[in-house]
């Protein structure tokens, strides 16, 4: 990391909207704000309440403030960022505001972040009188998550319903762990009343101020390198179902250092375009693979072995990515980086980047062309490929060529076949890092589907008893999930919470198939009885033929919806089963076909009951194309659902017909 001399010259700061330019140098609105002094209550301040009256509310930000200030401490830049909060607890729901977390980073052995100046208050209204709680220093601790991570953490003292509570804390960070302010979100999941940001920039840095979400800024004021914003009357983000990422329609803004020239010296670019940010990853040690393949010359012992004992592409590409699984743990933890492939043989354990660097490194061994593609992991949120931005990306993978296409490989976990990527990594688009200015998007969309297939046999008794036999085969992303769920937790436990969650089931007897393959299905064939699949009524008997296996809901209940509905991949779920009446009996009801297709062949379901002599046979094809649709595609999706689960809920009625022949 570059050091800062001690002066500075002009300032230029970028700001960016998603949808253009966010310009202005004064207030849009004549709002000054709230005068608030940390430690000062009176009775006046319970009564303050979200301006949308929703009973649901379990707490309220009140107020709060962010300020940035940066300061050279030689051989280094350092931010010091001060925060201050207060909320209203509405409900013993809302009581987990109180517990408050804070992620502090740290680069080799001496260079961290230091949060100090913690201070904490519980204010209680006591018949108009304010009582006041301190936080003890004893209630102040450090988690450890990692080498680079450990977690803040206090919980403010005697909360009920109606306290507020208030604290502030001091965050200091030299540049070479992190030379981005944090990212500051206006908008959370209970209402805010006031948020505001004050930051000042040094003169010669360049940063890049990205403002996201739907609602605009109350105060934007700009006053040569001063910078104020704030948000008033803010509601609550409403989550809604199959959003793998609340926080890309969060209010926000978001920093990154796009140059600098300190000190009049020649500016430096580090994110200002793509370019910059291609040459900036490329240039680290840690990142570039051709550096890294020349130190790892202990990997060409492995890379020759795998190139005489398999002729083929593909199958290289397989034991490559076995030699990696097999020799490396993934701790869980994600990164772009390696810091240092020979210790990570050593160690056995890595985050993502230390694995898949070393799988790109070990490829290269191999006489092929392997380069990393950065992307952001589903959770950490999507990539807008018009901005350039570090803090977009949080995982790679190696990329290698096959057949002229592009193939995306990880090494992460020995469960998923090769090429396949895992499912947190199906994200829109990730960015193939080549040098002399080819690198390029690469599309991240899914390669397989959500499969579940079910096929059954049973028999029905005269007292409405279903039996009988159920292969259940989960294919694609879902095979993945359920093998590493069988191997990691072993047979036993795999069988205990399949019971578990299908609590209706008595199984008699159960195996598992194809846990051993990453290529194959995960299957698991069932002999069991279903106590509930029917109902019996004088002579009529009242089957429910998809048993436990049809959608008992729909998850989308709003009439509209704000965002898109993302399922990952596409979706394929089949069911086929055959049932036997019991003698004496005969079908007097059966649901009626049924063909759905959404428009833009987008989905389709098929449904269909036939019979012959005592046999009816149930056919149920449930099919979605497309992993993400639009919110205009809402509706019909909606429709879509609430159709699925009311045919899937339909009985076949079975009567009675002629009086059961006994044994003398």
């Amino acid at each position: 990391m570059f050091t800062i001399p001690h002066q500075f010259t002009a300032v230029c700061v970028f700001f960016f909207l998603w949808a253009g330019v966010l310009k202005g140098q004064s207030s849009t609105n004549p709002v000054t704000g709230p005068n608030v002094r940390f430690g000062r209550i009176t009775p006046a301040d319970f009564s303050q309440k979200p301006t949308v009256n929703d009973s649901t509310v379990e707490a309220v930000v009140l107020y709060e403030r962010g300020d940035v200030r940066f300061s050279y401490h030689y051989p280094d830049m350092h931010i010091t960022f001060n925060y201050h909060c207060r909320i209203r607890i509405l409900k013993k729901s809302g009581y987990k505001h109180a517990t408050v977390e804070v992620p502090v980073y740290k680069t080799g052995n001496w260079l961290h972040e230091v949060m100090s100046d913690i201070e904490g208050y519980t204010y209680n209204n006591e018949g108009g009188a304010v009582r006041k709680e301190e936080l003890k220093k004893a209630g102040i601790f450090t988690e450890k998550v990692s080498k680079e991570l450990s977690i803040k953490k206090f919980t403010l003292p005697d909360v009920r319903e109606g306290s507020i509570i208030e604290y502030h804390y001091q965050l200091f960070t030299p540049f070479s762990v992190n030379y981005n302010p944090r990212t500051w979100t206006f908008q959370k999941m209970i209402p805010v009343l006031w948020s505001e940001y004050r930051i000042e920039v040094p003169e010669n840095y360049y940063y890049k101020m990205i403002l996201s979400g739907a609602l605009p800024l109350d105060i934007n004021e700009h006053e040569k390198n001063k910078y104020r914003f704030a948000m008033q009357h803010v509601p609550a983000f409403r989550s809604e179902e199959f959003i793998p990422a609340p926080n890309d329609y969060l209010s926000k803004i978001d920093f990154e250092l796009a140059s600098a020239s300190p000190g009049g010296q020649s500016t430096r670019s580090f994110s200002v375009n793509w370019d910059d940010l291609d040459n900036t990853l490329l240039g680290r040690t840690d990142f570039d693979v051709r550096y890294m393949a020349a130190q790892g010359d202990f990997l060409r012992t492995a890379a020759d072995s795998i190139n005489r004992v398999h002729a083929d592409t593909l199958a290289r590409l397989a034991a490559a990515c076995r030699y990696v699984t097999s020799r490396i743990k993934w701790n869980g933890a994600s990164s772009i980086f390696c810091y240092g492939v020979n210790a990570l043989f050593q160690d056995k354990t890595g985050d993502s980047g230390d694995i898949n660097m070393a799988l790109a490194v070990l490829l290269r061994q191999m006489g092929l062309d392997a380069n990393p593609v950065i992307l952001s992991t589903r959770s950490h949120g999507s990539v807008n490929p018009s901005i350039a931005m570090f803090k977009q990306f949080n995982y790679v993978v190696a990329h290698v060529m096959v057949n002229g296409k592009d193939m995306l490989l990880d090494a992460t976990s020995p469960f998923q076949k090769t090429g396949l990527l895992p499912a947190q990594c199906l994200n829109g688009s990730g960015r193939l890092v080549l040098p002399g200015k080819k690198s390029r998007f690469v599309s991240l969309d899914p390669t397989e589907r959500n499969i579940e297939s079910s096929t059954g046999s049973f028999t029905i008794s005269a007292d409405g008893e279903v039996s009988g036999t159920l292969n259940q085969s989960h294919g694609g992303y879902n095979a993945v999930a359920y093998r590493a769920l069988y191997v990691l937790e072993g047979k036993d436990k795999y069988m205990k919470l399949l019971k578990s969650s299908k609590p209706s089931w008595q199984l008699t007897h159960a195996e598992c198939s194809g846990y051993a393959a990453s290529d194959q299905p995960f299957d698991v064939a069932c002999t069991l009885t279903v106590a509930d699949a029917c109902m019996v009524a004088g002579d009529h008997i009242y089957l429910k033929p998809l048993l436990t296996e049809g959608r008992s809901h729909s998850p989308f209940k709003e009439p509209e919806r704000i965002y898109p509905v993302d399922f990952g991949a596409p979706v394929e779920e089949s069911y086929v089963a055959t049932f036997t009446l019991p003698a004496g009996y005969e079908t007097e009801e059966m649901p009626q076909p049924l063909l759905l297709s959404m428009p833009g062949n987008g989905g389709r379901f098929t449904y269909q009951v036939s019979q012959d002599d005592r046999q009816l046979k149930v056919v149920s094809r449930f099919v979605l194309r497309k992993a993400v649709y639009g919110p205009d595609e809402y509706p019909v999706l909606r429709q879509f659902f609430d159709k699925v689960v009311a045919k899937q809920a339909e009985q076949i009625v079975i009567r009675r017909s002629a009086p059961v022949a006994t044994k003398k």
